[in-house]
């Protein structure tokens, strides 16, 4: 009887849908910005998410005066990053499965010499619509997104970022990723 009630309860809880997700976005790492994100559940198909983190790091770059190089040196970046989003789950489970999400994204990031002077202040504020997939397996989530991005870039300072993947400064885009965390 034991035994019965027990592969019960077991076979119930495995088939609770998770209504709660914290995840980390694994990709930024790899670029000194450190994003953590929690998803919540508003009903069967809705739920919302705030993704916020800050970017640091150090580096490597080209101050240049008048568009003339003039000197290659080491610099430090420091800033933050804020994501809200709200999602749409039509397949009525919330927090898992096929959804297309709506989000803004507002990035700011001073980046200094190593006096300390300020030399580039950058800040990119836009939106994106997404689809994208997220999967749950024994509480662990692994989501997956993609989707057209737009975004407003300003920027001043004597420092020329190279253009990237992550620093670009075209309005139109790819927003493109992957957060893997857990749910309950």
């Amino acid at each position: 009887m034991i035994a019965a009630c027990a592969a019960l309860m077991s076979l119930t809880m495995s088939a609770q849908q998770n209504t709660h997700a914290v995840k980390a976005n694994p990709l930024g790492f790899f670029v000194g910005q450190y994003q953590f994100g929690y998803e919540h559940a508003l009903n069967d198909n809705f739920s919302v998410q705030l993704s916020a983190g800050f970017i640091g790091g150090t580096s490597e770059g080209t101050v240049t005066v008048d568009s003339v190089q003039v000197s290659s040196e080491t610099y430090k970046k420091t800033g933050f990053i804020a994501i809200p989003e709200v999602r749409w789950y039509p397949g009525g489970s919330a927090c898992e499965g096929f959804y297309i999400a709506a989000l803004g994204r507002f990035r700011s990031a001073t980046t200094v010499n190593e006096t300390d002077d300020v030399i580039l202040e950058r800040s990119a504020n836009g939106g994106a619509v997404v689809l994208g997939y997220q999967k749950a397996n024994d509480g662990y989530m692994v989501d997956f997104f993609i989707g057209p991005q737009y975004k407003s870039v300003s920027s001043s300072g004597t420092l020329e970022e190279a253009s990237s993947l992550f620093t670009s400064d075209n309005p139109m885009g790819v927003r493109l990723g992957v957060n893997i965390g857990f749910g309950w």
